[in-house]
């Protein structure tokens, strides 16, 4: 599996409305639901893109009626990094293969029962692509 490259959201794990279950849906069925979450229909604009020096840059696409000027006038202020002339950087993290097998950062650490818990959580292939936490990614 080769990770490279730009992906884009297909599938969010979320919970279901029959209660407190999570769920895969599709984009399509996110956007289409008039009860779900505004931030949720939004994240399905998010792209990641995979970098081979083991970034993970979270992409977000400029709204096409934001003014050239403005986006340049925002980017020059360290508002937000451009990508390209449409496209933001959300976020930058890390990724790495060891031993086979992919893994990403999403910049949280901590404990569970008093254990450390690894920084990193694995990116395991689907049929269509890969998961990364609760996202299923199609390559772009």
């Amino acid at each position: 599996m080769n990770i490279i490259g730009k992906w884009d959201i297909a599938e969010v794990k979320v919970f279901s409305s029959e209660g407190l279950d999570l769920v895969w849906r599709t984009a399509a069925e996110i956007l289409a639901d008039k009860n779900s979450d505004d931030y949720v229909k939004q994240s399905l604009q998010y792209s990641y893109l995979f970098t081979e020096d083991g970034k993970a840059l979270l992409l977000f696409p400029i709204p096409a009626d934001v003014p050239k000027e403005e986006i340049e006038a925002a980017a020059a202020s360290g508002e937000f990094r451009l990508y390209d002339e449409h496209t933001i950087v959300l976020e930058e993290k890390a990724w790495k293969e060891e031993k086979g097998k992919f893994f990403f950062s999403p910049g949280t650490e901590g404990e569970n029962l008093g254990e450390a818990e690894s920084p990193w959580v694995e990116i395991t292939e689907t049929p269509d692509g890969i998961e990364v936490m609760s996202y299923r990614l199609i390559r772009r």
